[in-house]
């Protein structure tokens, strides 16, 4: 398990904005390279709620917060009231990136939102991929994933819950990582499948 923190200034009250403004995204190409294309705009806005409803592409950050010496990867329990995949386990911290925003500011929010972390210096987010993952006929969303990894000790890293998002956080094995999301665990929250096999050959390099 991992240690919490009960006080949590930056935490929101609420699961998600349906109000939030989100821009919408093309649809990737065929030939999307998750190590050097980017996903392009179509210079539209429309709240959260909408491009859920539509699904339209959109862009998120993922950030996974790894013991590289003792090869685990802290995981968070979605709250019940999330509009997509409650109650499941999923990626450290995550979260849509808004309209007019940059990745890495959004990641160093939702850090400090979820799990109450406040980094000294954003270039401790290690830039992984960009993973286009269609999710929407499958209970999740059309988005373009932003994937970054986090250093941290288990043994004394703190988080303090945004509980209104998160409900637990606990260490897992890369291994038992692994076997959860190639066998698709309804207990954790699914990725698609060319995420899988590129996230954990980063990972194995990370660790190694």
């Amino acid at each position: 398990t991992a240690m919490t923190d009960a006080n949590n200034p930056n935490a929101l009250d609420y699961a998600q904005d349906d109000k939030e403004p989100l821009e919408v995204m093309e649809a990737p190409p065929k030939d999307f390279d998750m190590f050097s294309s980017v996903p392009v705009s179509t210079k539209v806005v429309k709240h959260r709620k909408l491009v859920l409803q539509n699904k339209d592409w959109n862009s998120s950050v993922h950030m996974w917060i790894v013991d590289v010496e003792r090869k685990l990867v802290l995981m968070q329990k979605r709250s019940p009231h999330k509009d997509t995949f409650p109650n499941r386990w999923d990626i450290s911290s995550a979260g849509h990136i808004p309209a007019g925003a940059i990745p890495i500011d959004t990641a160093q929010s939702e850090l400090a939102e979820e799990l109450g972390i406040s980094l000294d210096d954003p270039d401790e987010l290690k830039f992984q991929f960009i993973c286009p993952a269609e999710q929407a006929n499958d209970g999740g969303w059309n988005c373009y994933e932003y994937v970054y990894f986090l250093k941290r000790d288990s043994t004394v890293l703190k988080c303090a819950l945004g509980t209104a998002e998160v409900t637990d956080v606990t260490w897992v094995s890369i291994e038992d990582l692994k076997k959860a999301l190639t066998s698709q665990d309804e207990g954790y929250v699914p990725r698609v499948h060319n995420y899988i096999p590129v996230f954990f050959e980063c990972l194995d390099k990370l660790v190694s």
